[in-house]
């Protein structure tokens, strides 16, 4: 990695843990009560895709790392159960990035999922709460809008990236 390159993955990793510590809170899951829009695994997702897999995994491993440290007591066993799940969510979305960009905002989803399974396995959310519930439909909420934030902060991105000196 380039010096350029460590620099973004820690001005994004603390993107990350400001997003989830300030912006989340005011995002509420319209679909969840009590559940709120976590915006900041987009921050993730974004750096796999302008800056490669290893990039992407270390600001999901790096950020949700320092996020879980920093959050409150009632999120803080929801972060700390995120970590692998972030790292490879941004590792994967670098990986699919090298094919399409705009397809490897998708990597999103393998978060959510690889969410859900760490949540259900440590015992912070039931197993039936996967039913075709209010809980499945405030994910997809979740979601659509993690995508169309993803495409957007790329396309706006990109340029300045590309742009930025050496």
């Amino acid at each position: 990695m380039s010096t350029r390159q460590i620099a973004y993955v820690a001005v994004l990793a603390a993107l990350y843990v400001v997003i989830g510590r300030f912006l989340t809170q005011f995002l509420p899951n319209p679909m969840v009560p009590g559940a709120i829009i976590a915006i900041n695994m987009v921050v993730v997702v974004i750096a796999g895709i302008l800056f490669g897999p290893g990039a992407g995994a270390l600001v999901g491993l790096i950020g949700t790392t320092l996020n879980a440290f920093v959050s409150p007591s009632g999120s803080r066993a929801f972060e700390f159960a995120a970590i692998i799940p972030h790292t490879i969510m941004g590792l994967s979305a670098g990986l699919i990035a090298r094919a399409s960009a705009p397809a490897a905002a998708l990597a999103i989803i393998i978060g959510h999922l690889l969410n859900i399974a760490a949540f259900i396995l440590v015992g912070l959310i039931p197993l039936n709460q996967l039913a075709i519930t209010i809980f499945s439909v405030g994910l997809l909420v979740e979601t659509v809008i993690d995508l169309v934030v993803i495409w957007l902060a790329v396309a706006v991105l990109r340029p300045v990236v590309r742009a930025a000196p050496v």
